[in-house]
């Protein structure tokens, strides 16, 4: 007994801290919602408790004295009482389901809000999936110990110390055939149990879509931040997150009715067997000393313990869930805005680049270095362009310059002002990135290409459009513009994705304009009008390009080539081939390709090519 001792007092204890815990998570201004569950609760134990002073004054007045009279008269007491009852519990579970359900959505939006402000290395060690699935069944854990465990276990730890005592005062024994009555709670099962577990099944969808946006966010959540477009993902996770929330309360009432049902015919039934006993006992039938409240008492008290030993289960499953929860709101984004950096309306930047000796690694294990003391200057308003082999360390340096990352030497500039000195928003809202596997949501093609601009008009998203060679095709679509893409735009091919998401970053008054093989999945044609369309913003943005296929940037102001992490060559189209060099040896390359293609298309013409 000794040694087993400290070990329940630690249980206990530890119940008492997760309880503990999950009731902080209230919000100061629902405490007054919570002091009506803490009054139902007290109600509902009082009045079941006081069955058991009824029964004994049944037993000594109405009994024993044969007065049929005051025999009726407690037993309308009783449906009174069960009738209050059935308020209470119905009171306790509604109010509790409501209450849990703000303190689960406030944690929900709170812990998505905090998801969007990490940096992507956080996603490289963590999937997405992972931590969407796991969120959402941790809230789920809570948000079904709050508005069910919790109550229970005040309701029953209240039965057990007033069970106790009462057992204390009450020295008969009553013995009831309660069995036979036991099939009557199949009723609302069957009757309210079909709207239960239609309302269930709705809840598990919404689940499900809220579930999916979050993933579907945190997948593409460079392109969200590159867009600086958390506070409208917010606002469209916020709205979702009130319709899950409404078909969640739908089955928290429908429980309610359900359970507070069969707590009524409960205890109607036991109100039924014992007017039988109580005939029972006046015919004879059974002694009077026999009909007490002692087993009644006996029985509330050895339930509860059996509840409180699964409710203590559930709260240390919902405590372990509210450490997940927060572990990951105790991680700091790597990358954040500098203290002393000015917010909201700032100067528009002009765009004007400058990379100054910039040396980076993605982690130490990595043998070489992504970018290796790479140093060049961009001037507002010029189109350059970036080519290398893959791997070479182009998209690295895009990732740098909207923040993604910082460089662990050297540094990066705007305007003159290093990026670490901007405010993370400005800076951001300054860029408008187009990667090569460009991210589309599950809204239609207009939300997708408003993510540039919010408050852009019809004629501005259409304008956008065309000049991304994308209005013609949206045009074609169900509901043009506003057809739905469906999850990540499956519903498109690589090249109309692509070009949606280029008008999205056209329509984004951005000064800097950032393709990464934007055009990499388009046809020759599509191609040919994008560069078009990009030529038109020589001298108003700043444009660099990464391209494979060297067509897209013979015009370009000034042409990098990257190698092994280093630019080795600067210059533009003819300059670098008169030089003979690294970029000459690009061109002959792909130009022989291109010939050999060619001639294996069409064998007949294979002399003219000579």
């Amino acid at each position: 007994m000794n040694d087993t001792s400290p070990q329940i007092a630690t249980r206990r204890t530890g119940i008492i801290n997760a309880a503990t815990e999950l009731f902080g998570l209230v919000d100061r201004a629902q405490l007054g919602w919570l002091a009506l569950v803490a009054v139902a609760l007290a109600m509902s134990s009082v009045v079941t408790l006081g069955f058991g002073y009824v029964l004994k004054g049944l037993v000594d007045d109405g009994f024993s004295k044969g007065d049929i009279g005051h025999l009726n008269h407690t037993l309308l007491i009783m449906l009174v009482m069960i009738a209050a009852l059935a308020m209470a519990s119905f009171g306790r579970l509604a109010i509790s389901g409501w209450l849990s359900e703000r303190m689960v959505s406030r944690l929900r939006l709170r812990a998505f809000a905090h998801l969007l402000t990490l940096d992507p290395s956080f996603y490289h060690r963590r999937q997405s999936a992972e931590i969407s699935s796991g969120l959402s069944a941790d809230l789920s854990t809570i948000g079904t110990v709050m508005a069910t465990s919790l109550p229970m276990v005040a309701r029953h730890a209240l039965m057990v110390i007033g069970g106790l005592g009462m057992l204390l005062a009450t020295s008969a024994h009553l013995t009831v055939l309660v069995m036979v009555v036991l099939p009557l709670i199949a009723v609302p099962v069957v009757i309210i149990g079909r709207l239960v577990r239609r309302n269930s099944k709705t809840v598990q969808e919404q689940a499900s879509q809220l579930g999916g946006m979050v993933g579907e966010t945190l997948a593409a959540i460079q392109t969200v931040q590159s867009y600086t477009a958390e506070h409208g993902f917010i606002t469209r996770f916020t709205a979702q997150d009130a319709e899950a929330t409404k078909a969640t309360m739908r089955q928290t009432y429908s429980r309610s009715a359900m359970v507070s049902s069969i707590i009524f015919i409960l205890f109607s039934s036991l109100c039924a067997v014992m007017w039988v006993g109580a005939h029972d006992v006046m015919e004879g039938k059974m002694s009077a000393g026999a009909l007490t409240s002692f087993v009644f008492y006996a029985g509330l008290v050895a339930s509860a313990f059996g509840v409180l030993g699964d409710m203590g289960a559930a709260l240390f499953r919902a405590s372990a869930a509210l450490d997940r929860i927060r572990d990951i709101l105790a991680i700091q984004p790597r990358i954040s805005s500098p203290l002393t950096a000015p917010m909201g309306d700032t100067p528009r930047l002009k765009g004007a680049v400058r990379f100054d000796h910039v040396y980076f690694r993605y982690d130490n294990s990595a043998r070489a270095p992504a970018l290796d003391s790479v140093s060049f200057d961009v001037r507002a308003g010029e189109t350059v362009a970036i080519v290398g082999d893959s791997g070479a360390g182009k998209t690295t340096l895009f990732q740098l310059l909207m923040r993604f990352y910082d460089p662990m030497g050297g540094g990066i500039t705007i305007d003159g002002q290093d990026l670490r000195a901007i405010d993370l928003h400005n800076l951001r809202a300054s860029l408008a990135y187009v990667p090569q596997d460009s991210a589309l949501f599950s809204g239609s093609v207009r939300d997708n290409i408003l993510l540039g601009k919010p408050d852009a008009t019809p004629e501005q998203v259409e304008q956008a459009a065309k000049d991304a060679m994308a209005h013609e095709f949206i045009m074609g679509l169900p509901q043009g513009y506003d057809t739905l893409l469906g999850e990540r735009g499956m519903r498109l091919s690589g090249g109309q994705k692509q070009r949606i998401a280029l008008a999205r970053a056209l329509i984004k008054p951005a000064p800097v304009l950032l393709l990464d093989e934007a055009t990499a999945a388009l046809d020759s044609n599509n191609e040919k009008s994008i560069q078009d369309a990009v030529r038109t913003l020589h001298g108003k943005r700043t444009v660099m390009i990464i391209a494979h296929r060297l067509s897209t940037i013979l015009e370009a102001d000034r042409i990098f080539v990257m190698q092994a992490g280093r630019i080795v060559e600067e210059g533009t189209h003819n300059e670098l081939l008169a030089k003979g060099g690294v970029y000459a040896r690009m061109v002959a390359q792909q130009f022989t390709v291109a010939e050999d293609r060619a001639r294996r298309a069409y064998p007949d013409l294979s002399g003219s090519l000579q």
